[in-house]
C-alpha cells in the first residue's frame, strides 16, 4: 500500500467483530479499511466449534454473559444469528442443545459468507498490518503501522481481541492500545478453558472422564455451580462446565460425584454392607472409573487397597462420603492462554453506542470489551451485535 491511505472508517482488526463492523459501516454508505496483522482475516474463526463454527445460541438469556459491562442494549440492538447471517446468504440451524451452527458444518463457510459481504461492500481488507499507534487528529485518526504505513480515517473502531488464543494471532494488543489513549482496562485472565490444578492431584486419571456437579469456590464459599462432564488431564481440570466456571476465577473446584444421590451417607453404608467381603480396589466398582475410585478410596484410609471393605471404620466410611460430594482442588494462579477460548477482562466503561467516553470518534467491539459470554456460541453473539452496532454508530458519526 502507498505510504498514507484515507478512508471514512478503518477497523482494527479482521476477526469476526471486525467484519461485522465493516458490513454494518459499508452497508451504510462509508468507505472502510479492516486493518489485519496476520496474512488474512478471519484465522479465529475458522478454529471456533471444533471446526464446525458455534456461531450462536437460541437461548436469549442475559446471563450467559459476563464482566463490568451492560451488555443488554448491544444485545437487544442485535436482529439474531439466523436473520444476520441470511442477510450475507447463508443458512444456520440448531443442535440438540440449541447451538448454532451453519448450515453447512463448516466454519469457513461463515467466513466466506463475511468476505463475500465485504467485497461485495467494497471493504479493503489490508493484511500484515500491524499497529503501533492511534493518534487522534482534528478530523479523524491516524492509524500507524509498525513498518511505518499508515491509514487516516475519519472514524476508527478497535476490534483487535484480547489475549486468549495466540496461535489464531491474538495477543493482547487492543486493550493496551486503548489504556495508552486512556481508558480503564480491567485486568484480563483466560476464560472458558481448564483449570490448572496440582499436577499430581489427577496424573493418574489423566483422559478420565466423570459426570459431576462442580461448584467453584472463593474464599470457601460457593459462587457458581455447573453439572456436566468433567475430564481429568495432566494438572488440569476440563469439560464444558469447567470452562464456564473459570470466569470466577475459583480458588477451589469441589467436584460432587453423585448429583443424583439424595442420601449420600445411606448409600454408602449400603455399598460397604454388600461388599463387606470385597477388596477395597474394587468397592466403587460400577459407579465411577476404576481409577478414579482408587483414587477416592486411598484418599480415605491408608490401608492397603487388597484390604477388605469390612475393615473400613465408620470415620473413613465418613471421609468417603466427604470425597464423594465434595471433592476439593485447589487451583493454581495464571492460565492457559492459548487453550482458553476467549478473554475475561478488558476495556470497561464504555456506554451502549460502544464509542469512547474520552476519545470521541473512537469505537470498540468485541473482545477487547470487558463482556465475554458462556460456552455455546454467545462470545460469537457478542462479536456480531457488538461488531454491528459500533459499524452504524461509527458510520453515522463520520457523517456529522
Amino acid at each position: 500500500m502507498n505510504n498514507q491511505y484515507r478512508t471514512d472508517i478503518s477497523i482494527i482488526g479482521g476477526g469476526a467483530s471486525g467484519l461485522a463492523a465493516a458490513i454494518a459501516a459499508a452497508r451504510t454508505g462509508a468507505a472502510v479499511v479492516v486493518l489485519e496483522k496476520l496474512p488474512r482475516v478471519g484465522k479465529k474463526i475458522l478454529a471456533t466449534g471444533n471446526g464446525r463454527c458455534n456461531l450462536g445460541n437460541l437461548s436469549q438469556d442475559p446471563a450467559h454473559f459476563h464482566g463490568s459491562m451492560d451488555a443488554g442494549p448491544v444485545l437487544e440492538a442485535f436482529p439474531g444469528e439466523s436473520a444476520f447471517f441470511r442477510s450475507l446468504g447463508l443458512w444456520v440451524r440448531p443442535d440438540e442443545a440449541g447451538r448454532l451452527y451453519p448450515a453447512s458444518g463448516q466454519a469457513a463457510s461463515v467466513l466466506d459468507g463475511l468476505r463475500l459481504q465485504c467485497g461485495t461492500l467494497g471493504v479493503r481488507e489490508i493484511c500484515g498490518f500491524t499497529v503501533a499507534e492511534i493518534s487522534p487528529l482534528k478530523d479523524g485518526f491516524l492509524v500507524r503501522c509498525a513498518t511505518g504505513s499508515a491509514v487516516h480515517a475519519r472514524r476508527v473502531i478497535l476490534c483487535a481481541g484480547g489475549a486468549a488464543g495466540p496461535q489464531y494471532g491474538t495477543s493482547g494488543a487492543g486493550p493496551k492500545l486503548a489504556q495508552a489513549l486512556g481508558h480503564s482496562v480491567r485486568t484480563l485472565y483466560p476464560a472458558l478453558g481448564p483449570v490448572a490444578v496440582a499436577p499430581g492431584r489427577t496424573r493418574a486419571l489423566k483422559g478420565l472422564r466423570v459426570h459431576a456437579k462442580v461448584t467453584a469456590l472463593r474464599n470457601g464459599m460457593p459462587v457458581a455451580s455447573e453439572e456436566g462432564q468433567v475430564q481429568f488431564a495432566d494438572g488440569a481440570l476440563s469439560g464444558i462446565c469447567v470452562f464456564n466456571l473459570a470466569t470466577y476465577q475459583p480458588e477451589t473446584l469441589s467436584l460432587n460425584l453423585v448429583p443424583w444421590c439424595e442420601d449420600t451417607v445411606s448409600f454408602v453404608t449400603e455399598i460397604a454392607r454388600q461388599r463387606s467381603g470385597v477388596a477395597l480396589e474394587d468397592m466403587l466398582t460400577g459407579l465411577l472409573p476404576k481409577r478414579v475410585g482408587l483414587a477416592l478410596i486411598k484418599s480415605c484410609t491408608n490401608r492397603p487397597l487388597t484390604a477388605m471393605v469390612s475393615a473400613l471404620t465408620p470415620e473413613e466410611l465418613q471421609t468417603l462420603v466427604t470425597r464423594l460430594t465434595d471433592w476439593q482442588f485447589p487451583t493454581l494462579p495464571g492460565g492457559n492462554w492459548e487453550a482458553a477460548q476467549v478473554t475475561a477482562g478488558g476495556v470497561s466503561g464504555i456506554g451502549p453506542t460502544l464509542e469512547s467516553p474520552v476519545v470521541p470518534g473512537l469505537y470498540f467491539a468485541g473482545e477487547v470489551l470487558d463482556v465475554h459470554g458462556s460456552s455455546g456460541g454467545f462470545n460469537l453473539r457478542w462479536a456480531w451485535a457488538s461488531g454491528m452496532v459500533a459499524g452504524e454508530q461509527a458510520a453515522r458519526g463520520q457523517k456529522r
